[in-house]
């Protein structure tokens, strides 16, 4: 198993490599950076081929000396690209058939940042493998309390599968945040009535959904619910009882559901805890 930790020697994704080194001890690990262009328009064309050879030679230096002081008995390859951050990850990914993705959810500040929150959603929503996006420095090998927001579709189970299986030992919490879908809600009398009805079948569905959660993986979990915003909610929860989120994401499809790629990603974005993001089957 191959694990992918996007590395700028930043302390963000320093934070990354403690987890991965930490969740991962006995896995090989890929180092990835990547050379954004950047103008210089000094030089004809406004780029210098001088400065991206500096930048890709002291690049592959770092993470060199990254991979030399690692745990013993942990190795890793490095990979240094030049282009757009998103698109050499996810290549690099798929390359080097990494089944994980770390990375931190900021990098360097100024023109050379690599590693902006933005590059890491964005990695998250599109990525075929689970991305763990680091948002502190781990204080512990294992999370103690982990959160999974569920709602009881296939990404949702795809997460709590992942949780039950990473984290053997934490406290899980399935969450349920209770929000009323796409189809009851719009304008007008009619919207109203659909929401009275979805009202009036809520208890019964979210004990349904629950009780889905319970029996979904072999082991003992907890089981909660939030209302509001879905994204609002989960993020608030997770303030007070977690240690890390594993969430299921649909990336761009299946926007009649409730953990959508764009919760997935205001969670990324605004979580106070690392976040892992598994994708699931899309559902048109």
């Amino acid at each position: 198993m191959t694990i992918l930790v996007a590395y700028d020697g930043s302390e963000q994704s320093e934070y990354a490599l403690e987890m991965a080194t930490a969740a991962f001890p006995d896995e090989q690990l890929c180092l990835a950076h990547v050379v954004e262009p950047t103008a210089n328009y000094g030089e004809a064309g406004g780029f210098s081929a001088t400065l991206y050879r500096q930048e890709f030679d002291s690049a592959e230096k770092m993470l060199q000396e990254v991979a030399e002081d690692l745990p013993d008995g942990q190795s890793a390859t490095t990979v240094v690209r030049y282009g757009r951050p998103v698109h050499e990850l996810l290549s690099i990914a798929e390359d080097e058939d990494a089944e994980h993705i770390v990375i931190g959810s900021h990098g360097r500040d100024g023109a050379k940042r690599l590693l902006l929150g933005s590059v890491a959603e964005t990695v998250a929503r599109r990525s075929p493998v689970p991305v763990t996006v680091v948002r502190n420095q781990p204080t512990a090998t294992s999370p103690e309390r982990v959160v999974v927001p569920f709602d009881d579709s296939d990404p949702a189970r795809a997460a709590l599968s992942f949780a039950a299986e990473q984290y053997p030992d934490a406290d899980m919490t399935a969450l349920y945040a209770v929000y009323p879908p796409s189809e009851v809600t719009g304008a007008g009398e009619a919207a109203l009535g659909d929401i009275e009805d979805w009202a009036d079948q809520l208890e019964e569905h979210t004990e349904t959904v629950l009780g889905h959660a319970a029996s979904a993986v072999d082991r003992k979990i907890t089981t909660d619910t939030v209302s509001g915003n879905p994204a609002d909610a989960i993020v608030e929860y997770a303030d007070d009882h977690a240690d890390h989120i594993v969430m299921g994401s649909h990336g761009r499809d299946g926007l009649s559901r409730l953990i959508m790629g764009s919760v997935a990603e205001t969670v990324v974005r605004r979580a106070p805890t690392s976040v892992t993001v598994v994708r699931g089957q899309s559902e048109e």
